[in-house]
């Protein structure tokens, strides 16, 4: 259900009515395995074993892919593995790890489930009773444990959770290393991949945006902790391989809905995108064919460098060039921020902000000083460049 968001259905049950117990305290009935534990209802606490793989199993199952990964990517492989590790450990939340494997190598996520399986049954047969409220990472082990007298036997978690973290390590390791499984960092190099890679400044958002279909496509754009949640008005627009290019452990397409596991980034990364799209001009909108659409402007390093540019960033050029009045109206120019332009002008009347807009340019800032702001999005650099 995990791959689907779909596991909190199963896990509320369990969580807030499984049980019954008599609150001394109050004198009501209070039902749910986390509810009673914390009214000190010593048969609660079932949930225990989830300790053992959070805290210890899935991190070293992390560490394993990091280390199976091709020297050249292991640095990449290992700020991703090591965060998503960290994460696990401290809250609880295992989605970064486990998107990691379960779309690439489903095999390694049928252990997993057998090993957590096993961690639950060992810790109810020692008797380890435990409770939480939000997960079982690290920090309501210590707070809610550790802390207080509600507890049984959470000194355990010592001695077996390293022992699943050998476990996890060992198995995730041969089992990758034997069958070639394509975890992260062990991909075939693709020539969309080193595209993608080789992005500006600022260029994930832009990236972001074509994948889902560009800004005509997303009709929402959300996030929860571990996935952007993304309506679009035609799912096939949608990039499933751009995606991952990008970072995504996984995509997975409900209906017009589209879930990118991007881990604990993806609060981030929705929040980036909004701010791009409020000045993102033609480039965030594929063409027909599902290229970028002609005004886009990526990332060209070496043709700027060499004093060169693309035909659409020339014609682009002309187009602002001729809506501030010609290049002689033009005193000085420069770009800032990656997404605008500051220009001073001659005569600041000749400035047409209708042809603006048509050139892309979606806003224009007058400012004190009589400078203005334009905001072109993505590539103002280049863009500058071409204007000189």
């Amino acid at each position: 259900m995990i791959p689907f968001g779909l596991h909190h259905i199963w896990n509320v049950p369990f969580f807030f009515e499984a049980g019954s117990y008599l609150d001394p305290t109050t004198g009501k009935v209070v039902h749910g395995d986390i509810t009673r534990f914390f009214a000190g209802d010593r048969t609660a606490g079932i949930l225990s074993g989830a300790f053992l793989f959070k805290m210890f199993g899935l991190p070293a199952a992390a560490i394993a892919i990091w280390h199976c990964a091709k020297p050249e990517k292991k640095v990449a492989v290992g700020g991703m593995m090591v965060s998503a590790a960290l994460t696990s450990f401290l809250t609880g939340i295992t989605e970064p790890i486990e998107f990691a494997f379960l779309f690439v190598a489903p095999i390694l996520y049928f252990i997993h489930a057998c090993l957590a399986a096993s961690a639950q049954f060992v810790a109810n047969t020692l008797n380890m009773r435990m409770g939480f409220t939000f997960s079982q990472g690290g920090i309501d082990f210590l707070m809610f444990n550790l802390i207080g007298n509600k507890a049984t036997h959470a000194w355990y978690v010592f001695i077996l959770g390293p022992i699943y973290a050998g476990i996890y390590y060992c198995v995730f390791r041969f089992v990758i290393t034997r069958f070639n499984l394509k975890t992260p960092g062990r991909e075939d190099d693709t020539a969309e991949a080193a595209t993608v890679s080789t992005a500006g400044a600022g260029g994930r958002s832009r990236e972001l945006v074509l994948a889902f279909g560009g800004r005509s496509n997303i009709t929402s754009l959300d996030a929860c902790i571990t996935r952007l949640r993304i309506s679009v008005n035609d799912p096939a627009l949608v990039d499933d391989g751009k995606l991952k290019a990008l970072g995504a452990a996984g995509v997975v397409h409900v209906g017009n809905g589209v879930q990118a596991i991007f881990g604990t980034l993806s609060e981030n990364m929705k929040t980036d995108m909004q701010e791009y799209l409020k000045t993102a001009g033609s480039e965030a909108d594929l063409a027909s064919g599902g290229a970028p659409a002609a005004g886009a402007e990526a990332p060209v390093a070496a043709a700027t460098a060499s004093g060169h540019y693309t035909t659409q960033q020339k014609a682009r050029a002309e187009k602002i060039r001729a809506a501030l009045g010609g290049a002689a109206n033009i005193k000085k120019l420069e770009a800032l921020a990656a997404t605008r332009l500051r220009v001073m002008l001659t005569d600041a009347s000749r400035l047409d902000t209708t042809a603006l807009k048509a050139a892309g340019v979606p806003a224009t800032q007058s400012l004190a000083n009589g400078e203005f702001d334009l905001i072109v999005g993505l590539g103002a650099e280049n863009l500058a460049g071409a204007m000189q």
